[in-house]
């Protein structure tokens, strides 16, 4: 990945703020603010903001009809939430602000065989990684999936993902550690379809696959914790655990220092054990300071309901955030 040093350049130039030490606490805190994706009646998919304690919930965006409105992430200070927007043939990541104003696409002159831009995380605070996706598209994959590291005002744009990865590779959902060392992301190989999470060094050498192919792993986020048990502790969703022909979804934490899949795969701990039940428990993220997390938990594949929780890493204690007939999914927590 030789050119991960520019990108990285371009993240710590607006590296993430100073984030808070905080005394870990029974319940989950009620500090800042939670986006989340939820589901019309129509199919269409719109943005919602509530505090973390779970009040003033009120919609941020709305979507027109076929279009969703997925993966919102706030950026380091809160003044920017970034999100996908989904229209089925195509795709766009757009910035928000908290308050619903300032709508705009992210001018990154997306045109054929651009078929859109994916899966915006935030990389610093006037930089993203987002997801490009090149056509053709061959057997449900495109020739190209990688990831880039771009400025917001759309000004410089760097590939983070090697090029030799393109059609056998897709990357998506990069995080910038604390300290902008290392940067990880979930790939998922065409061949088989499996997936694992691969970190990298910031100066672009050492990459490699964290954990082993096939647990099913989509959602991903590093604590930006300062010091704990979180500090540098990557969380994860894994569908089935690997299992084929599994329907249940758990979360599981890995620390982001260990240097193999073998190493890896041993130091995980999980957080759900949804084998008995057939829960999903699905697309964590931190809190912004890394001592809790947030995700979306329903009862079964089958259930057309879904609800925002968040949690205490410390105790597991959690509390629901959402409480409705709605499809709520693809939680993120932002500072206040």
């Amino acid at each position: 990945m030789r050119t991960l040093s520019a990108a990285i350049t371009l993240s710590v130039l607006s590296l993430l703020p100073g984030v808070p030490t905080y005394a870990a606490a029974d319940q989950p805190s009620t500090a800042g603010a939670v986006v989340w994706t939820a589901r019309a009646a129509d199919g269409s998919e719109s943005l919602r903001i509530s505090d973390a304690a779970g009040t003033a919930e009120h919609a941020l965006t709305h979507a027109a009809p076929g279009e969703k409105h997925i993966g919102a992430q706030f950026s380091p200070n809160g003044r920017w939430i970034a999100y996908e927007v989904d229209r089925g043939s195509s795709s766009e990541v757009r910035l928000i602000r908290p308050d619903g104003t300032d709508d705009h696409r992210l001018p990154l002159g997306c045109k054929s065989p651009c078929l859109g831009v994916e899966g915006p995380t935030w990389a610093g605070r006037q930089t993203l990684f987002v997801t490009r996706v090149i056509g053709p598209v061959r057997n449900g994959h495109p020739a190209e999936s990688l990831l880039w590291a771009v400025r917001i005002d759309g000004s410089s744009k760097v590939r983070t993902s090697l090029a030799t990865a393109a059609g056998k590779y897709e990357d998506s959902y990069a995080h910038l550690s604390r300290g902008g060392f290392f940067v990880t992301w979930t790939r998922v190989r065409v061949a088989d379809g499996k997936s694992t999470i691969v970190r990298v060094d910031s100066d672009g050498d050492d990459e490699r696959a964290l954990l082993p192919w096939g647990l099913g792993v989509e959602a991903n986020d590093v604590s930006l914790a300062r010091s704990g048990p979180t500090r540098d502790l990557v969380i994860f969703e894994s569908n089935g655990r690997g299992r084929a022909g599994a329907t249940f979804v758990d979360i599981g934490t890995m620390p982001l220092g260990c240097n193999s899949m073998r190493e890896c795969g041993r130091k995980v701990v999980w957080l759900t054990d949804n084998r008995a039940t057939g829960k999903r428990a699905a697309n964590p993220q931190w809190s912004p300071d890394g001592l809790d997390y947030v995700f979306n938990l329903r009862s079964g594949a089958a259930s057309l309901h879904a609800d925002i929780w968040t949690a205490s890493f410390a105790t597991g204690e959690r509390r629901m955030l959402t409480d409705s007939t709605r499809f709520a999914y693809r939680p993120d927590w932002g500072p206040e």
